[in-house]
């Protein structure tokens, strides 16, 4: 059976056939600008998003995990470039500058990421994940510097500070109006003695 032309379609019942996680962080940064991190729970943002609560909590476990989304896919990516590096012979600052641009080139939009980082960096709730957040990506850094011949100790090492000055770069440009993380990233590796 047909519609009549004056009736308008049904929306199927269930999931919707996709939601763009980029778009749910936009809104949910915007909210709690206005009303505070801590004002605004993950119901809300589900109703502001127009997503089913259960739906937001198959992208997003918690309210942390959302303003830290897409961390894992960045290591991913930075991860893939260092394999790379490492293979080719890179030299080993050359290799963390290639990786670093692709996690940037890989963002989808920066301004989101500016404002993850600026409210990780105002709430300490979000700032206690970043040891564990972060820890991933300095395993592969670790892995790098070993499969580029350095020893084991020091690539250790430097791993961690790597991961400390890479993150404090991050914040550094979070808290301009820069367009590019990469001038801040290359600063703190150059600050690093490979």
């Amino acid at each position: 059976m047909s519609q009549s032309p004056h009736q308008t379609p049904q929306r199927p019942s269930g999931r919707p056939v996709s939601i763009d996680p980029e778009v749910v962080a936009r809104r949910a940064l915007e909210l709690f600008a206005a009303r505070g991190y801590d004002a605004v729970s993950m119901g809300e943002i589900a109703v502001e998003t127009g997503i089913a609560r259960k739906s937001l909590y198959r992208y997003f476990e918690s309210k942390p995990a959302l303003v830290w989304g897409g961390l894992l896919e960045a290591v991913d990516v930075s991860g893939s470039m260092l394999q790379t590096a490492a293979l080719d012979n890179s030299a080993i600052l050359e290799g963390l500058m290639a990786a670093s641009a692709a996690v940037v080139a890989s963002l989808p939009d920066l301004e989101v990421t500016r404002g993850r980082l600026r409210l990780i960096a105002n709430h300490p709730e979000l700032m206690a994940h970043a040891l564990s957040m972060l820890e991933s990506q300095r395993r592969r850094v670790h892995e790098y510097f070993l499969a580029s011949g350095m020893e084991a100790e020091r690539a250790h090492y430097l791993s961690i500070a790597h991961a400390s000055v890479s993150f404090a770069a991050w914040l550094r440009w979070s808290r301009g109006d820069q367009p590019s993380p990469l001038p801040f990233l290359r600063g703190a590796l150059e600050v690093l003695r490979f």
